[in-house]
């Protein structure tokens, strides 16, 4: 099916469309409705992590209409919730300092994930697609939160050189014992999960996919997720699409009744918790939400991106086990030893395994224009 159009031909519209559609690609799919609940769901924990919200996707939005992107596809969000996490993970995340050199690099950082978008929809697209000079049995897939990761990672790592207050200081080292062949510590103090705790922690999994620990903005988000209506302008000649189409099904059905976006976002959070529980992994990182935002955002991609069915639903629990088991630890261990924190990384590299491997599985249906044509 094809996508919306959102290039109405009236600024104030086309605004609205540029700032609320780039809000709700953070989760992958443009819905105004959806990136309204976002927001606010957002300033309800933070002001200052709205404020960067709003300037850094409009940031991402400008700077791609001044080199000459597709009108298009600044309508259709795309050029701003890179730039939105970017410059969240710099000035109003959990990272580094907020400070005057932070804001500073929370800006340039919008700009230039900008850039590092378009870079990684041709590599992963046009590169790769069936129709490149000498490719065969070639897949195009989505570049998701890649840009915002690389360049958040080299901009992290380049700011640890600065003669700048931006990183915290770094507690002294006091030896902890650790759980036996482990490298986790042994917990200071026994914590008994009950069922109102793992919701929280639920809800608090998907709010921090813009670094915000609080578990009503997920709530916000869960809402705005299940709203999920595109509300896309009607276009003579061009479109005629009713307000109650789903921006969440609409790359395989935008007339689909099939609102689950918000379900897809707690049942992968919560597979997420559960499994960093019984991995033992520390219970502080999972009270906080950090072992659930990466598996929203591979439940959510696998079926959006993907006509839902009994087996692609099934693909998308193992991708999100996969994305907790293997994929984040590995990662979290892998970038600690340069001081750099995971990011939306595990999700990233989870899907891009997983949607390529779906070329191969002809009972899996893939998204027309990406994986295979059908």
């Amino acid at each position: 099916m094809a996508s919306a159009t959102f290039s109405s031909g009236d600024p104030l519209l086309d605004f609205f469309y540029i700032l609320f559609n780039g809000i709700s690609e953070v989760p992958l799919f443009s819905s105004p409705v959806t990136g309204i609940f976002i927001l606010a769901g957002v300033l309800l924990a933070s002001r200052k992590a709205g404020i960067m919200m709003v300037a850094a996707g409009l940031i991402g939005a400008a700077t791609a209409l001044l080199l000459g992107a597709d009108y298009g596809l600044v309508t259709f969000g795309l050029f701003g919730y890179n730039s939105i996490l970017t410059g969240m993970a710099f000035w109003s995340g959990p990272f580094v300092k907020a400070n005057r050199v932070t804001l500073t690099l929370s800006i340039f950082g919008a700009v230039i994930t900008a850039v590092a978008w378009m870079t990684f929809s041709h590599f992963m697209g046009d590169i790769f697609s069936p129709a490149s000079a000498g490719v065969t049995n070639a897949v195009a897939i989505p570049g998701f939160t890649s840009s915002f990761i690389f360049t958040t990672w080299a901009m992290m790592y380049a700011s640890k050189r600065y003669g700048y207050d931006v990183w915290p200081e770094v507690p002294s080292m006091v030896k902890e014992e650790k759980i036996p062949g482990s490298d986790n510590p042994l917990p200071p103090e026994p914590f008994k999960w009950t069922a109102k705790e793992f919701i929280v922690a639920t809800f608090k999994g998907v709010s921090q996919i813009t670094f915000v620990e609080n578990w009503k903005t997920g709530v916000f988000w869960v809402v705005g997720l299940t709203l999920a209506f595109e509300l896309a302008p009607v276009i003579a000649g061009v479109q005629d699409r009713p307000w109650y189409t789903n921006a969440y099904t609409a790359g395989w059905n935008e007339y689909s009744p099939l609102y689950l976006a918000g379900v897809m976002a707690l049942i992968g959070s919560a597979i997420g918790a559960a499994l960093s529980i019984l991995m033992k992994l520390p219970t502080h990182e999972t009270r906080i939400g950090l072992h659930g935002f990466n598996q929203v955002l591979v439940m959510i991609a696998l079926t959006s991106f993907v006509p839902l069915t009994p087996q692609s639903f099934l693909l998308a629990i193992l991708a999100t086990v996969t994305c907790s088991v293997v994929v984040m630890p590995a990662l979290q261990k892998f970038l600690s030893q340069w001081g750099l924190p995971a990011l939306t990384g595990p999700f990233v590299f989870t899907a891009w395994v997983y949607m390529i491997a779906i070329f191969g599985f002809t009972n899996i249906p893939a998204g027309i224009g990406w994986s295979r044509a059908g």
